[in-house]
């Protein structure tokens, strides 16, 4: 209370200045600014957030703006100005053009800004230094629109306005701490639930574990993005300017991003307030890494439902085994420190199946309720997840079946129709759809974003034919992908485990309910789009984990009801031990990327004046924004630019078709024919090569022309070419 009294009374206080804070700003539809302005406003700092801001969040394709005013520095000073822009900018003080530092007295200073837009990815920033000091953001204490005088007046401001900020940011703070301990009294009562139904000791420890290989590598990549469609910050601010509204819309549905809205949400304020810029690398990397850590969070609750599920199903020591075996699976590594959408729509899955297999056990209407609501956020956290739930109705109905069936077989099934737990799991999972996809407000949005998904999101990805030999080769592939996600030994497990609980009758019903969210997603949407990668597997591998967990909990059985208990430990002991090696194979490959070696070896090499040619997707190449660069895909190309250098990932090059032009120009590379020679290839060996059958991706040589698995991107092969 007191440090929200302070900054009201502070923002109070401001408000007694009868000169605003920053410059008159106009806005023109143009780039030359002709005619008369579009928008006119006073703007507390040119800044990218700030022209998004004064156009809706949705500026046209071209246009022009104009900042008037005075720049007011405190001290008398040599100061360095710049504009940080991706378009033509010119700055002039007192009429004269800015071309370097300029020497200031304190007090007002007539400025100009002049922008000018011409299409892409908008970016300005106005900065300044004084004395030599690192450059920044002009505040906005020091802009005002009109000329003062009286440098007391302008120090007095700027004094009120840095507390104005410090309380701010303190009340930012003391919300975040308030947000934190209300999220910890919330996991106490979570905690004894799961505690009582888990063997909440032994999964600490799982949970602990999983924790640590989600964690380690978070920062890979970072400032930057070699995450392959990561949600990026400036996707989910852009969705923000536009209110999730406006005909708005994304690859991915919604959910996530208002998930992560709410965690960056401390940070969002401070921007509104206008006490910092997404614009600057600090910022950013902050957005990212709370996003990934959002991840991470997800990921946990995700290890936690496998045991809360396989308990349910098969027992405790099952469940404990089922969340062990998903907590190393290869790909969930990846994505629970990424800022993707897998994790997220898979923990509102694994989720649901903690009350689908709740509600079959007892029939109880919250159940069907919170699997409904669960169901709806899975599908608008990611599309594909509706593949999951085709058949799933048909376990509710028939368990609703069975407690009916005394009144007859045909009347049970018209009651279970029309009982109103089915009917409360419809509303609800219809309502929440309509919520999330914001369709009163945004109805063209969610149109726009079907019809992106069933054209060209989705057709362009197909590598199967529609025929029995390319359905047959899709089964091949997705078996094979399962497998090399899960390790061999739990795949074996699995597949054992499953096969056993069928075989079992008090456990059959149970196998086949566990078994119909995965068949209804491989035939409803991966049989559907002909294609397939490793983190579409991922529900596949939970629910094959929680037959794992059935088949080594078995093992376990047997070796103690014959008295082989410690064989049965240490193979079950040994299983672990490799497919933790297996797994972790990801984490260690991320923290020594084979990009941070090239990094390194350009920094010692390539002169700021060389021209470095890069080829190919920039999140799958080295960090070298810094080095003036050019994207070549043509020997064409090559021969009009001449870079210094050529940067090429040569595993994503083997996929590339040998008659087309970019192919044929990574031939001439390959084999020195365009007049470059190779001067570094830089891959990380594998930490433990003693290790047999390592996944593919991470240790094998990649030379297939079709990826299907996003673990190539680690740790990637990186040639060097330097023009001879």
């Amino acid at each position: 209370m007191l440090s929200t009294a302070v900054m009201l009374t502070l923002g109070a206080a401001t408000r007694l200045d009868p000169v605003p804070l920053g410059l008159a700003a106009e806005f023109f539809t143009n780039d030359t600014e002709t005619g008369s302005p579009a928008r006119s406003t006073n703007d507390t700092g040119p800044s990218t957030n700030h022209l998004f801001a004064a156009w809706q969040g949705a500026p046209p394709e071209s246009f022009s703006a104009r900042w008037t005013g005075e720049v007011c520095p405190l001290r008398d000073g040599t100061y360095a100005f710049a504009v940080d822009a991706d378009a033509p900018a010119t700055l002039s003080i007192e009429g004269q053009v800015v071309a370097a530092p300029v020497h200031l007295a304190a007090g007002a200073h007539q400025v100009q800004l002049h922008y000018a837009h011409r299409g892409g990815p908008i970016r300005l920033n106005f900065l300044w230094a004084r004395d030599h000091e690192p450059l920044a953001p002009v505040p906005s204490w020091a802009l005002r629109p009109r000329k003062i005088r009286s440098v007391p007046r302008l120090m007095a401001r700027a004094a009120l306005d840095r507390a104005l900020a410090l309380s701010e940011w303190v009340w930012v703070g003391l919300l975040v701490l308030a947000a934190a301990s209300l999220a910890r009294s919330g996991l106490a009562p979570m905690t004894k639930w799961i505690a009582s139904v888990c063997a909440w000791p032994s999964l600490r420890w799982i949970l602990l574990t999983s924790l640590a290989l989600n964690v380690a590598g978070i920062w890979w990549g970072l400032p930057g993005s070699w995450v392959a469609i990561e949600l990026k910050p400036p996707y989910i601010l852009d969705a923000l300017s536009r209110h999730f509204s406006n005909g708005w819309y994304d690859a991915y549905p919604p959910v996530h991003f208002y998930l992560l809205s709410a965690a960056w949400s401390p940070l969002l304020i401070l921007s509104a307030l206008d006490r910092l810029t997404f614009d600057g690398t600090a910022a950013y990397t902050a957005l990212v890494v709370i996003s990934r850590l959002v991840s991470v969070a997800m990921a946990g609750g995700i290890v936690a439902a496998a045991c809360i599920c396989g308990t349910r199903a098969f027992g405790p020591r099952a469940g404990l085994l089922a969340a062990a075996i998903v907590a190393v699976t290869a790909p969930f590594l990846y994505y629970a420190k990424t800022a993707n959408v897998d994790v997220p729509y898979l923990f509102w899955w694994a989720l649901s199946m903690v009350f689908y297999l709740q509600l079959l056990a007892t029939g109880r209407l919250r159940d069907y309720v919170f699997f409904a609501a669960a169901a709806t956020l899975s599908v608008c956290t990611k599309d594909q997840a509706y593949g999951l739930y085709l058949l799933t109705p048909f376990a509710c109905l028939e368990q609703i079946w069975r407690l009916e069936r005394r009144a007859g077989v045909a009347r049970a099934w018209l009651r279970a129709l029309g009982d109103r737990r089915i009917v409360a799991a419809a509303v609800t999972a219809g309502g929440l759809f309509a919520l999330c996809h914001n369709l009163l407000f945004n109805a063209d949005g969610f149109l726009a974003h079907v019809r992106f998904i069933t054209g060209p999101g989705s057709g362009a990805y197909r590598v199967y034919e529609p025929t029995l030999a390319g359905h047959l080769e899709l089964l091949r592939a997705t078996i094979h992908l399962i497998e090399v996600s899960i390790g061999w030994p739990f795949f074996v497990a699995g597949t054992a485990g499953m096969a056993l609980a069928i075989a079992t009758p008090s456990l059959r019903r149970m196998a086949i309910w566990l078994l119909l969210p995965a068949v209804s997603y491989y035939f409803g949407f991966i049989n559907v789009i002909l294609y397939n990668y490793d983190r579409f597997v991922l529900p596949m591998c939970f629910v094959l984990a929680i037959f794992g967990g059935l088949a080594c909990d078995r093992l376990l059985a047997l070796g103690a009801r014959y008295r082989y208990q410690v064989p049965a430990r240490a193979a079950l002991a040994g299983a672990f031990a490799y497919t933790l090696l297996y797994a972790a194979t990801v984490d260690l490959l991320m923290i020594e990327d084979s990009r941070y070696a090239v990094e390194r070896w350009m920094s010692g090499h390539v002169r700021p004046r060389d021209l470095v040619g890069i080829s190919g997707l920039h999140e799958y190449l080295p960090r070298i924004e810094d080095y003036h660069t050019e994207d070549i895909g043509t020997v064409a190309e090559l021969r009009q630019e001449r870079p210094d250098y050529v940067v090429l990932n040569a595993d994503y090059a083997h996929a590339v078709p040998a008659d087309t032009e970019w192919g044929q120009m990574i031939a001439g590379l390959e084999r020195d024919t365009l007049g470059y020679r190779l001067v570094g290839r830089f891959r990380q060996a594998s930490p433990w090569p003693w290790l047999p059958g390592g996944h593919p991706d991470l240790v094998g040589a990649r030379r297939d022309t079709i990826v299907f698995s996003t673990l190539r991107n680690i740790n990637p092969t990186i040639e060097i070419f330097q023009r001879q």
